[in-house]
């Protein structure tokens, strides 16, 4: 039976590596006498670093634990649900989150926080603007404004909060073209808050970006797509 080491590479010059396996207690007298004296031949696999993280997988199960309590359900439970969802979604056997890439893992976080904020459970072990990566915050914004959830504490109802002044974009908000208009989705506390502190300070605070209001946002908040 082979046996599995880890190490990282030292060096390289050509097609020689020198390879540190860190403290394992390897018997090299052994693996000589099962090799009749030679040293073994080894096979390499590289890592590309693409597995999902320690830091994404305790996001997984903070998510998921949000769930469980909200749902008042055994998280274990929660856990395999969702694995096939999203294995049927994305029309995969099956799937360990132990051996997601971090691109699949990023996407089972999506999913599971898309349907936290569907379905309005409190993340309470899972804050999202602190615990996301910078390039998924957007999607959650965008989720929130799809359902009218305040993106800092998901409270509902909410309003669209517009980043950009109106009076830069035409006056009256009622005629006004509201596409790609960055906006977020605020409670009114936090809306009032935002008023207060100005744009640039709240964003900066909570780390948000805004989103450029599409048609599904336009439509879901019956914003004016064209300019009177």
């Amino acid at each position: 039976m082979p046996r599995e080491y880890t190490g990282h590479v030292l060096a390289y010059e050509g097609d020689k590596l020198i390879i540190d396996v860190g403290q394992n207690d390897i018997d090299w007298q052994k693996l000589l006498r099962y090799n009749k004296g030679q040293l073994p031949q080894v096979d390499l696999v590289f890592d590309d670093q693409q597995r999902r993280s320690l830091l994404q997988n305790k996001h997984m199960h903070a998510v998921m634990g949000d769930i469980a309590a909200f749902q008042g359900e055994d998280p274990a439970e929660v856990k395999m649900w969702f694995k096939w969802a999203f294995a049927n979604a994305f029309e995969l056997d099956e799937i360990k989150t132990s051996r997601m890439s971090m691109e699949q893992a990023s996407a089972f976080i999506s999913m599971l926080i898309t349907f936290a904020v569907k379905h309005g459970v409190a993340l309470v072990n899972y804050a999202p603007l602190e615990m996301l990566a910078s390039d998924d915050v957007a999607a959650f914004e965008y989720q929130c404004l799809i359902h009218k959830r305040c993106v800092i504490c998901g409270k509902h109802p909410s309003d669209l909060h517009h980043l950009d002044t109106v009076g830069a974009n035409g006056g009256n908000r009622g005629q006004m073209n509201h596409l790609r208009l960055r906006a977020v989705q605020l409670c009114r506390k936090h809306h009032q808050m935002a008023g207060q502190m100005g744009v640039d300070t709240f964003l900066a605070r909570y780390h948000l970006t805004g989103i450029k209001i599409d048609e599904h946002i336009a439509k879901i908040h019956k914003l004016n797509m064209r300019s009177l």
